[in-house]
């Protein structure tokens, strides 16, 4: 017999709504102490990047109060509200949200940069 047993391992999940991101539990659990976030695309990639800053890193490293968004927290998911940032994404990534209401990504984190590494060139 030669079995291969599945596991309920679930990826991290990212979602992309016409006005906010959503991160799934497993995806949001690593932002569960994060001051803010900042959003950006990989140019080589098209991958999203999601990157946290807690409170120290936040007064240390941030420059421009404007780039850096607020994660909310909830018990099942974690949510990024920005409709701006939204369509910004939609331009880049060419999501189109009139026929589709919203477009999911697996995602990884990246713990040596502290982001969450969003594949968007293999939509679910």
């Amino acid at each position: 017999m030669n079995i291969d047993w599945l596991t309920n391992d679930k990826n991290s999940a990212v979602t992309i709504y016409y006005n906010n991101i959503t991160l799934s539990k497993k995806a949001m659990m690593f932002f569960e102490d994060s001051y803010g976030v900042i959003v950006g695309i990989d140019r080589d990639t098209n991958n999203l990047i999601i990157k946290k800053y807690n409170k120290e890193e936040y007064e240390k490293e941030v420059k421009d109060a404007n780039n850096v968004h607020k994660i909310e927290i909830k018990k099942s998911c974690g949510r990024i509200n920005s409709k701006v940032l939204v369509e910004k994404i939609s331009q880049i990534l060419n999501l189109d949200f009139t026929n589709q209401t919203s477009y999911k990504y697996d995602a990884t984190w990246h713990t040596g940069h502290k982001m969450l590494i969003v594949s968007t060139g293999g939509e679910k």
